[in-house]
Protein backbone atom coordinates (compact mmCIF):
# COMPACT_ATOMS: atom_id res chain seq x y z
CA UNK A 1 0.00 0.00 0.00
CA UNK A 2 1.88 3.40 -0.84
CA UNK A 3 1.44 7.05 0.77
CA UNK A 4 -1.65 8.83 0.48
CA UNK A 5 -2.74 11.04 -2.22
CA UNK A 6 -4.75 13.84 -3.01
CA UNK A 7 -8.00 13.47 -3.66
CA UNK A 8 -7.50 15.43 -6.85
CA UNK A 9 -5.97 12.70 -8.35
CA UNK A 10 -8.97 10.43 -7.95
CA UNK A 11 -12.16 10.67 -10.67
CA UNK A 12 -14.97 12.22 -9.46
CA UNK A 13 -18.29 11.90 -9.76
CA UNK A 14 -20.24 14.13 -12.98
CA UNK A 15 -23.77 14.19 -12.89
CA UNK A 16 -23.67 14.22 -16.91
CA UNK A 17 -21.67 11.00 -16.99
CA UNK A 18 -23.75 8.07 -17.18
CA UNK A 19 -21.44 5.78 -14.91
CA UNK A 20 -21.17 7.74 -11.42
CA UNK A 21 -18.63 6.61 -9.29
CA UNK A 22 -20.36 7.04 -5.59
CA UNK A 23 -18.00 5.02 -3.65
CA UNK A 24 -18.93 5.37 -0.30
CA UNK A 25 -22.29 4.42 -0.75
CA UNK A 26 -21.62 1.28 -2.61
CA UNK A 27 -18.09 0.06 -1.90
CA UNK A 28 -17.52 1.65 1.57
CA UNK A 29 -14.31 2.24 0.92
CA UNK A 30 -12.02 3.97 3.82
CA UNK A 31 -12.04 7.45 1.86
CA UNK A 32 -12.92 11.14 2.87
CA UNK A 33 -12.79 14.58 0.94
CA UNK A 34 -8.94 14.68 1.84
CA UNK A 35 -7.07 11.45 0.77
CA UNK A 36 -7.44 7.65 -0.81
CA UNK A 37 -5.91 4.74 -0.21
CA UNK A 38 -3.92 3.75 -3.40
CA UNK A 39 -3.45 0.07 -3.68
CA UNK A 40 -0.43 -1.52 -5.87
CA UNK A 41 -1.42 -4.19 -8.48
CA UNK A 42 1.05 -6.32 -11.15
CA UNK A 43 -0.07 -7.40 -13.99
CA UNK A 44 1.14 -10.48 -15.57
CA UNK A 45 -0.66 -10.34 -18.63
CA UNK A 46 -4.20 -11.97 -17.64
CA UNK A 47 -4.77 -10.56 -14.35
CA UNK A 48 -3.48 -7.95 -11.82
CA UNK A 49 -1.84 -9.43 -8.68
CA UNK A 50 -2.29 -7.79 -5.45
CA UNK A 51 0.67 -9.19 -2.92
CA UNK A 52 0.50 -7.36 -0.04
CA UNK A 53 -1.72 -8.95 2.84
CA UNK A 54 -3.23 -5.84 4.36
CA UNK A 55 -4.07 -4.81 0.76
CA UNK A 56 -5.57 -8.03 -0.15
CA UNK A 57 -7.73 -7.56 3.31
CA UNK A 58 -8.73 -4.54 2.47
CA UNK A 59 -9.88 -4.91 -0.77
CA UNK A 60 -11.58 -8.34 0.13
CA UNK A 61 -13.73 -6.72 2.95
CA UNK A 62 -14.26 -3.66 1.58
CA UNK A 63 -16.40 -4.24 -2.13
CA UNK A 64 -15.34 -8.19 -2.49
CA UNK A 65 -13.01 -7.56 -4.97
CA UNK A 66 -10.73 -9.69 -6.34
CA UNK A 67 -10.50 -13.86 -5.77
CA UNK A 68 -7.42 -15.85 -3.58
CA UNK A 69 -5.09 -17.32 -6.37
CA UNK A 70 -5.10 -20.81 -3.49
CA UNK A 71 -9.27 -20.64 -2.17
CA UNK A 72 -12.81 -20.84 -4.06
CA UNK A 73 -13.66 -16.88 -3.12
CA UNK A 74 -11.56 -14.65 -0.51
CA UNK A 75 -7.91 -15.78 0.29
CA UNK A 76 -7.64 -18.09 2.98
CA UNK A 77 -4.58 -15.91 4.24
CA UNK A 78 -6.80 -13.00 5.59
CA UNK A 79 -9.19 -15.14 7.61
CA UNK A 80 -7.05 -14.76 10.56
CA UNK A 81 -6.82 -18.78 11.42
CA UNK A 82 -3.83 -19.44 13.52
CA UNK A 83 -4.57 -23.70 13.61
CA UNK A 84 -2.08 -25.37 11.22
CA UNK A 85 -3.34 -26.69 7.99
CA UNK A 86 -4.16 -30.46 6.65
CA UNK A 87 -1.62 -32.16 4.21
CA UNK A 88 -1.98 -35.66 3.05
CA UNK A 89 1.23 -37.84 3.00
CA UNK A 90 1.81 -37.89 -0.79
CA UNK A 91 1.32 -34.15 -1.34
CA UNK A 92 4.11 -33.13 1.46
CA UNK A 93 6.33 -35.83 0.22
CA UNK A 94 6.34 -34.37 -3.24
CA UNK A 95 6.69 -31.34 -1.82
CA UNK A 96 10.07 -32.49 -0.30
CA UNK A 97 10.90 -33.49 -2.76
CA UNK A 98 11.03 -30.43 -4.74
CA UNK A 99 12.80 -28.61 -2.47
CA UNK A 100 15.81 -31.18 -2.22
CA UNK A 101 15.83 -31.00 -5.95
CA UNK A 102 15.02 -27.55 -6.95
CA UNK A 103 16.25 -25.33 -3.81
CA UNK A 104 19.69 -23.07 -4.10
CA UNK A 105 20.96 -21.59 -1.23
CA UNK A 106 17.83 -20.27 0.67
CA UNK A 107 15.87 -22.62 3.01
CA UNK A 108 12.37 -21.87 1.72
CA UNK A 109 11.31 -21.45 -1.82
CA UNK A 110 9.59 -18.42 -2.13
CA UNK A 111 6.78 -18.45 -4.93
CA UNK A 112 8.12 -15.13 -6.92
CA UNK A 113 11.81 -16.86 -7.15
CA UNK A 114 10.29 -19.93 -7.97
CA UNK A 115 8.62 -18.19 -11.23
CA UNK A 116 11.23 -16.32 -12.08
CA UNK A 117 13.33 -19.31 -12.27
CA UNK A 118 10.86 -20.85 -14.06
CA UNK A 119 13.48 -21.25 -17.10
CA UNK A 120 16.10 -23.24 -15.30
CA UNK A 121 13.41 -25.58 -13.69
CA UNK A 122 12.17 -26.63 -17.30
CA UNK A 123 15.80 -27.16 -18.26
CA UNK A 124 16.65 -29.80 -15.31
CA UNK A 125 13.32 -31.44 -15.99
CA UNK A 126 13.67 -31.93 -19.46
CA UNK A 127 17.15 -33.67 -18.18
CA UNK A 128 15.62 -35.65 -15.72
CA UNK A 129 13.32 -36.95 -18.47
CA UNK A 130 16.31 -38.03 -21.18
CA UNK A 131 17.26 -39.97 -17.51
CA UNK A 132 14.22 -41.88 -17.10
CA UNK A 133 14.63 -44.47 -19.87
CA UNK A 134 11.78 -47.35 -19.46
CA UNK A 135 9.86 -45.42 -16.61
CA UNK A 136 6.19 -44.14 -16.95
CA UNK A 137 6.92 -41.71 -14.49
CA UNK A 138 9.46 -39.50 -14.15
CA UNK A 139 10.55 -37.99 -10.71
CA UNK A 140 8.97 -34.55 -10.34
CA UNK A 141 5.70 -36.88 -10.12
CA UNK A 142 7.35 -40.12 -8.11
CA UNK A 143 4.88 -42.31 -6.27
CA UNK A 144 4.82 -42.51 -2.65
CA UNK A 145 6.71 -45.93 -2.23
CA UNK A 146 9.74 -44.14 -4.12
CA UNK A 147 10.05 -41.54 -1.40
CA UNK A 148 8.58 -43.56 1.62
CA UNK A 149 12.05 -43.17 3.57
CA UNK A 150 12.26 -39.14 3.32
CA UNK A 151 9.20 -38.73 5.24
CA UNK A 152 11.30 -37.48 8.05
CA UNK A 153 9.39 -34.39 10.21
CA UNK A 154 11.39 -31.82 11.34
CA UNK A 155 13.38 -31.68 14.43
CA UNK A 156 13.15 -28.92 17.17
CA UNK A 157 15.84 -26.37 15.65
CA UNK A 158 13.98 -26.36 12.29
CA UNK A 159 10.44 -25.62 14.56
CA UNK A 160 12.38 -22.48 16.20
CA UNK A 161 14.05 -21.74 12.41
CA UNK A 162 11.15 -21.87 10.07
CA UNK A 163 8.24 -20.51 12.52
CA UNK A 164 4.55 -21.88 13.68
CA UNK A 165 3.38 -20.32 10.44
CA UNK A 166 4.89 -23.39 8.33
CA UNK A 167 4.00 -26.09 10.72
CA UNK A 168 1.44 -28.80 8.72
CA UNK A 169 0.03 -31.79 10.03
CA UNK A 170 0.70 -34.85 8.52
CA UNK A 171 -2.14 -37.51 7.99
CA UNK A 172 -1.83 -40.39 5.87
CA UNK A 173 -3.03 -41.36 2.58
CA UNK A 174 -6.89 -42.85 2.05
CA UNK A 175 -8.66 -43.26 -1.26
CA UNK A 176 -11.89 -43.81 0.95
CA UNK A 177 -12.45 -41.88 4.42
CA UNK A 178 -14.10 -44.65 6.34
CA UNK A 179 -14.37 -45.40 10.01
CA UNK A 180 -11.30 -47.52 10.17
CA UNK A 181 -9.64 -44.56 8.54
CA UNK A 182 -10.39 -41.78 11.01
CA UNK A 183 -10.06 -44.80 14.17
CA UNK A 184 -6.07 -45.65 13.44
CA UNK A 185 -4.96 -42.06 11.82
CA UNK A 186 -2.00 -40.61 13.62
CA UNK A 187 -1.31 -37.31 12.36
CA UNK A 188 2.31 -36.13 12.44
CA UNK A 189 3.41 -32.35 12.70
CA UNK A 190 5.56 -31.15 10.46
CA UNK A 191 7.31 -28.23 8.40
CA UNK A 192 5.98 -27.50 4.78
CA UNK A 193 9.43 -26.56 3.48
CA UNK A 194 8.12 -24.99 0.73
CA UNK A 195 5.91 -22.32 1.38
CA UNK A 196 3.80 -20.90 -1.60
CA UNK A 197 2.15 -16.92 -1.60
CA UNK A 198 -1.33 -16.63 -1.98
CA UNK A 199 -2.46 -13.63 -3.81
CA UNK A 200 -5.52 -11.75 -4.83
CA UNK A 201 -6.27 -12.04 -8.27
CA UNK A 202 -8.42 -8.78 -9.84
CA UNK A 203 -9.81 -9.85 -13.06
CA UNK A 204 -8.81 -6.70 -15.83
CA UNK A 205 -12.33 -5.49 -15.29
CA UNK A 206 -12.00 -5.34 -11.45
CA UNK A 207 -8.69 -3.60 -12.19
CA UNK A 208 -9.32 -1.07 -14.13
CA UNK A 209 -12.62 -0.26 -12.20
CA UNK A 210 -10.04 0.59 -9.21
CA UNK A 211 -8.07 2.71 -11.65
CA UNK A 212 -9.96 4.67 -13.58
CA UNK A 213 -13.31 4.53 -11.81
CA UNK A 214 -11.77 4.98 -7.98
CA UNK A 215 -8.65 6.26 -8.53
CA UNK A 216 -7.28 3.84 -5.62
CA UNK A 217 -5.10 1.44 -7.75
CA UNK A 218 -1.44 1.71 -9.62
CA UNK A 219 -0.50 -0.98 -12.07
CA UNK A 220 2.60 -2.10 -12.40
CA UNK A 221 4.44 -4.20 -15.03
CA UNK A 222 7.83 -5.65 -15.42
CA UNK A 223 7.93 -4.86 -11.51
CA UNK A 224 9.11 -1.01 -12.65
CA UNK A 225 7.06 0.30 -14.98
CA UNK A 226 3.79 2.10 -13.75
CA UNK A 227 0.71 2.35 -16.22
CA UNK A 228 -1.59 5.29 -16.58
CA UNK A 229 -4.78 5.01 -17.61
CA UNK A 230 -4.48 4.75 -21.13
CA UNK A 231 -1.38 2.15 -21.26
CA UNK A 232 -3.59 0.28 -18.66
CA UNK A 233 -6.61 0.77 -21.03
CA UNK A 234 -4.53 -0.62 -24.10
CA UNK A 235 -2.87 -3.46 -22.69
CA UNK A 236 -6.45 -5.08 -21.00
CA UNK A 237 -8.20 -4.68 -24.58
CA UNK A 238 -5.44 -6.37 -26.36
CA UNK A 239 -5.12 -8.59 -23.90
CA UNK A 240 -9.42 -9.46 -24.52
CA UNK A 241 -11.09 -8.00 -27.59
CA UNK A 242 -13.92 -8.08 -25.56
CA UNK A 243 -12.64 -6.31 -22.49
CA UNK A 244 -14.73 -2.95 -23.93
CA UNK A 245 -18.21 -4.17 -23.66
CA UNK A 246 -17.29 -6.12 -20.36
CA UNK A 247 -16.17 -3.19 -18.80
CA UNK A 248 -19.07 -1.00 -20.10
CA UNK A 249 -21.24 -3.32 -18.31
CA UNK A 250 -19.43 -4.22 -14.81
CA UNK A 251 -18.79 -0.29 -14.35
CA UNK A 252 -22.31 0.29 -15.22
CA UNK A 253 -23.65 -2.21 -12.23
CA UNK A 254 -21.21 -1.60 -9.89
CA UNK A 255 -21.96 2.38 -10.31
CA UNK A 256 -25.50 1.01 -9.07
CA UNK A 257 -24.40 -0.63 -5.94
CA UNK A 258 -23.99 -4.29 -6.74
CA UNK A 259 -21.12 -6.62 -6.07
CA UNK A 260 -20.41 -8.00 -9.61
CA UNK A 261 -18.76 -11.39 -9.29
CA UNK A 262 -17.70 -13.49 -12.47
CA UNK A 263 -20.94 -15.79 -13.35
CA UNK A 264 -18.80 -18.59 -15.45
CA UNK A 265 -20.11 -21.10 -13.10
CA UNK A 266 -23.58 -20.32 -13.95
CA UNK A 267 -23.12 -19.97 -17.49
CA UNK A 268 -23.18 -16.15 -17.84
CA UNK A 269 -20.74 -13.21 -17.85
CA UNK A 270 -21.16 -11.95 -13.83
CA UNK A 271 -23.69 -12.55 -11.21
CA UNK A 272 -24.50 -9.48 -9.26
CA UNK A 273 -25.17 -9.48 -5.33
CA UNK A 274 -26.39 -7.17 -3.51
CA UNK A 275 -24.36 -7.31 -0.13
CA UNK A 276 -21.71 -9.91 -1.60
CA UNK A 277 -21.27 -13.42 -2.21
CA UNK A 278 -20.69 -14.05 2.31
CA UNK A 279 -23.74 -12.61 3.19
CA UNK A 280 -26.13 -13.71 0.41
CA UNK A 281 -26.63 -15.77 -2.91
CA UNK A 282 -26.72 -13.76 -6.17
CA UNK A 283 -30.07 -12.48 -7.25
CA UNK A 284 -29.05 -12.35 -10.87
CA UNK A 285 -26.91 -14.16 -13.48
CA UNK A 286 -25.80 -11.28 -16.25
CA UNK A 287 -25.71 -12.56 -19.78
CA UNK A 288 -24.05 -9.59 -22.06
CA UNK A 289 -25.14 -8.92 -25.63
CA UNK A 290 -22.15 -7.97 -27.59
CA UNK A 291 -24.20 -6.91 -30.65
CA UNK A 292 -22.71 -9.55 -32.93
CA UNK A 293 -23.97 -12.65 -31.89
CA UNK A 294 -27.81 -13.17 -31.91
CA UNK A 295 -29.02 -15.24 -28.68
CA UNK A 296 -31.71 -18.18 -30.02
CA UNK A 297 -34.34 -19.48 -28.18
CA UNK A 298 -32.47 -22.74 -27.07
CA UNK A 299 -29.53 -20.79 -25.04
CA UNK A 300 -32.39 -18.33 -24.23
CA UNK A 301 -34.05 -21.01 -22.27
CA UNK A 302 -31.08 -22.86 -21.18
CA UNK A 303 -29.90 -19.79 -19.55
CA UNK A 304 -33.63 -19.35 -17.61
CA UNK A 305 -33.84 -23.02 -16.66
CA UNK A 306 -29.94 -22.45 -15.28
CA UNK A 307 -31.60 -19.45 -13.00
CA UNK A 308 -34.71 -20.84 -11.83
CA UNK A 309 -33.12 -23.96 -10.82
CA UNK A 310 -30.68 -21.79 -8.59
CA UNK A 311 -33.12 -19.46 -8.00
CA UNK A 312 -31.87 -16.35 -9.67
CA UNK A 313 -32.79 -14.31 -12.30
CA UNK A 314 -31.38 -13.99 -15.88
CA UNK A 315 -30.76 -10.09 -16.71
CA UNK A 316 -29.01 -9.51 -20.60
CA UNK A 317 -27.36 -6.68 -20.72
CA UNK A 318 -27.37 -4.86 -24.17
CA UNK A 319 -24.24 -2.42 -25.26
CA UNK A 320 -25.70 0.22 -26.75
CA UNK A 321 -22.36 1.89 -28.86
CA UNK A 322 -22.19 5.44 -29.12
CA UNK A 323 -23.09 7.28 -32.35
CA UNK A 324 -19.85 9.25 -32.96
CA UNK A 325 -17.48 8.11 -35.25
CA UNK A 326 -14.36 8.94 -33.59
CA UNK A 327 -13.99 8.34 -29.76
CA UNK A 328 -11.11 8.57 -27.44
CA UNK A 329 -11.39 5.38 -25.05
CA UNK A 330 -11.49 5.60 -22.05
CA UNK A 331 -12.48 8.95 -21.80
CA UNK A 332 -15.66 8.81 -23.62
CA UNK A 333 -17.02 5.98 -21.81
CA UNK A 334 -20.00 8.07 -20.80
CA UNK A 335 -21.28 7.45 -24.60
CA UNK A 336 -21.89 4.14 -24.09
CA UNK A 337 -25.44 2.80 -22.71
CA UNK A 338 -26.85 -0.13 -21.09
CA UNK A 339 -29.89 -1.75 -20.95
CA UNK A 340 -31.40 -4.05 -19.07
CA UNK A 341 -33.93 -6.83 -20.26
CA UNK A 342 -34.50 -9.26 -17.17
CA UNK A 343 -36.16 -12.76 -17.74
CA UNK A 344 -38.23 -14.73 -15.76
CA UNK A 345 -39.85 -18.08 -16.18
CA UNK A 346 -43.24 -18.24 -16.23
CA UNK A 347 -45.50 -21.62 -14.64
CA UNK A 348 -48.86 -22.43 -16.45
CA UNK A 349 -50.11 -24.15 -13.16
CA UNK A 350 -49.06 -21.37 -10.74
CA UNK A 351 -50.65 -18.72 -13.12
CA UNK A 352 -53.55 -20.45 -13.37
CA UNK A 353 -54.15 -21.31 -9.77
CA UNK A 354 -53.47 -17.71 -9.11
CA UNK A 355 -56.72 -16.66 -11.48
CA UNK A 356 -58.52 -19.35 -9.65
Amino acid sequence: MTSLQSNADCQVNDSKNAFPTDAESSLHLPLDGSMCIVFTGHYNGVGVEIRSPNEMALLSHMGCFGKGSASRSKPKIIENNTSPSIMRKRQFLKRNYWYKKFEKHERIIESDNFFKDIDNLITKIVHDTKNQVGRDVIDLVSTDDENSGNENCNNQTEFEELGKNNIVVLVPNSDSEGDNYFANIKPKCCINKISLQEKLILTLEEAFFLLYGLGCLQVVYNDHHIFNIEECWKAFSESNSQFIERYVVYHYFRSKGYIVKPGIKFGGDYLLYKEGPSVNHADYIVIINFGHNNFNWVSILGHVRMATTTVKEIMIAEVIKPSKINIDLPQDLCEYKVRELVLTRKLPVKINDSED
